[in-house]
């Protein structure tokens, strides 16, 4: 492993950044999936005379798999800081990949009866423990690898392809819905999405099992600091930091699948939108994210985590309800453009969220410290968003309704990262927080 001003570089860097993206990428690409094909998923495992009643249980089992984050973080957390970044992050590929997999072979209701929802569900189940542990391994392991003056930057690949697993997605469902029958959609169209996760899977596993471990655990093995309780010491050195997660992610969770994944629904149900208007609002919406991230990114990496995270959740929280405003307007143009916006806004604060959340951490508990308060976060508030959001619309009779989430999320970040202590520049250490903060002209900036 060749370190160069405390990172990886060249081939080895590329190939540490294709390792992270590709298993977050199987992951977002299926819950995206499994959201844009929420209508078609409701019929074919929870049919119902009322369709709302279908889309709401359709939710449900998305937001089941979310509840089972927390339980992943924990198991894969603590495995992560104990054995290593890349056995997790090997492990957690296998299982995520073969559950979606499985999802594309289910037979549907009117096949098996109730058979069908129950595996649904239980597939789900294990796509959440796994997922619980995607997230802190490739997080911990980009920050980890990159250079000082770069980790945000580094960072931004793994968020980014996320962006690029929803826009692949829709993109693919659109190319299925305008190339098939809605009887051959129904009948075994919709499951060619999930059954891709197969292949990828195999490719994502064969270059994790290619990558060393980081130079930072590696340095722990050798110092003999590697945690044996991971997930206690934690919880007993770490809490301050656990909760600024759980309170920066809330935003971000809840955002994410609002904006990237529910909001595809939204514009149909609410404002009136064919599938293929609204599936080309939210790719402009995430191509638009997908470039933002890495120029926020590169302000953040010169000027620091703080006022880019501030400066993020303030404009995702004062965006939302004009945002809304325009949607029930019902204008084409205008409403494309304030969904970028908003996906702008969004990717304004994770380009730095990823690498902050991850640096506030000492390395002996990085991976449990922010897999326990991400995916609590996740859990709570990203999971369940698409669910409350259908529930306080048909509760309210206002389409308006769920903006209320994603401003009361955004306060919850903007107060915690006022809490946050600066990153950026920090060597990323045993030490972490406890540093003081050190400039470095060479490393930040660069």
């Amino acid at each position: 492993m060749t370190e160069v001003q405390g990172g990886l570089h060249g081939p080895e860097m590329r190939r540490a950044i294709t390792a992270a993206a590709i298993g977050n990428f199987i992951t977002w690409f299926d819950f995206a999936a499994y959201g844009f094909l929420a209508v078609l998923l409701g019929r074919i495992f929870f049919p119902s005379e009322n369709p709302a009643t279908s889309l709401l249980a359709t939710f449900a089992a998305f937001g089941v798999a979310f509840l089972m984050n927390p339980i992943g973080g924990f198991v894969f957390g603590r495995l992560g800081d104990k054995v290593g970044r890349k056995k997790i992050l090997a492990t957690v590929i296998i299982l995520m990949s073969l559950s979606t997999f499985a999802v594309g072979l289910l037979p549907g209701y009117a096949t098996i009866g109730l058979a069908a929802p129950a595996l649904l569900v239980t597939l789900r189940i294990i796509q959440g423990f796994a997922a619980g542990g995607e997230p802190g391994g490739a997080a911990t392991f980009l920050v980890e690898s990159a250079k000082r003056g770069r980790r945000a930057r580094t960072v931004s690949f793994w968020h980014c392809s996320s962006y690029l697993a929803n826009a692949a997605a829709s993109v693919l469902i659109l190319g299925l819905n305008a190339a098939l029958s809605e009887t051959a959609m129904f009948e075994w169209g919709w499951r060619i999405p999930f059954l891709i996760a197969g292949p990828l899977g195999l490719v994502g596993l064969y270059i994790r099992l290619k990558l060393s471990d980081t130079a930072e655990f590696e340095r722990l093995q050798s110092s003999g600091e590697v945690s044996e309780s991971p997930v206690k010491d934690a919880l007993a050195t770490s809490r301050r930091q656990i909760v600024q997660v759980v309170g920066c992610i809330a935003l971000q969770a809840a955002a994410f699948y609002f904006i990237f994944v529910y909001m595809e629904t939204y514009l149909q149900s609410e404002v009136g939108f064919s599938f293929g208007l609204a599936s080309a609002s939210t790719v402009t919406c995430l191509c638009s994210a997908a470039v933002a991230i890495f120029v926020f990114a590169r302000f953040s990496d010169r000027y620091g985590r703080k006022p880019v995270i501030i400066l993020g959740a303030v404009s995702s929280t004062l965006i939302v309800y004009p945002a809304f405003m325009v949607f029930a307007t019902g204008n084409v143009p205008a409403i494309v453009v304030a969904h970028a916006a908003m996906g702008i806004c969004l990717a304004m604060f994770m380009s730095a969220s990823g690498a902050a959340m991850v640096e506030i951490f000492p390395s002996r508990v990085r991976y449990a410290g922010f897999s326990i308060g991400f995916n609590i976060s996740v859990a709570v508030f990203g999971g369940t968003a698409p669910y409350v959001a259908t529930y306080l619309i048909a509760a309210t009779g206002s389409p308006l309704a769920p903006s209320v989430i994603l401003i009361v999320t955004g306060v919850m970040a903007i107060v915690a990262a006022a809490t946050l202590h600066e990153t950026a520049g920090r060597k990323v250490d045993a030490r972490a927080e406890a540093e003081p903060l050190r400039r470095d002209p060479i490393t930040v900036g660069e």
